[in-house]
């Protein structure tokens, strides 16, 4: 049973992987769209270099159209450079990686709404993951003697 099982779920996971490698379509690009984008990358850059220690936010205060382009790259909108996470980490992965201790970190140290509810968030997705890990570990394999 045991190995019925192993060859199932070996079956299912080669069963999916190549139904995905038929998608190859989503990983083409537009050079020149790249192109635009790095010129206006390089602008930016200039920018920063002839005035040394502006900062994004001051350059959003005084309305520079370069402050712009970071908010909103290509229309991808909650890319946003100028709200930092706690410590550089993802808030998800806070809650995800350190359950309830990285939900208490990220509203102590962040002081922030959306990012505790972002790790609230990860902290259920990871507890799920564990469950289910367990789960599959203790009646696919910790419990093979009693079948």
């Amino acid at each position: 049973m045991k190995k019925l099982l192993i060859i199932a779920s070996l079956l299912l996971a080669v069963g999916v992987g190549k139904s995905m490698a038929g998608q190859a379509d989503l990983f083409s690009y537009d050079a020149v769209t790249i192109e635009n984008q790095m010129a206006q990358l390089d602008q930016l850059e200039g920018f920063v270099l002839e005035n040394p220690g502006i900062t994004l936010g001051q350059m959003a205060t005084e309305g520079n159209a370069l402050a712009g382009m970071v908010s909103d790259v290509n229309g991808i909108s909650g890319l946003n450079l100028i709200n930092e996470k706690v410590f550089g980490i993802p808030s998800f992965l806070w809650g995800c990686v350190f359950s309830w201790v990285g939900v208490l970190v990220v509203y102590l140290v962040g002081q922030d709404k959306a990012e505790t509810k972002s790790a609230i968030i990860g902290c259920v997705v990871g507890a799920v993951a564990y469950s289910a890990f367990y789960a599959i570990y203790y009646f696919a394999i910790g419990n093979a003697y009693w079948w």
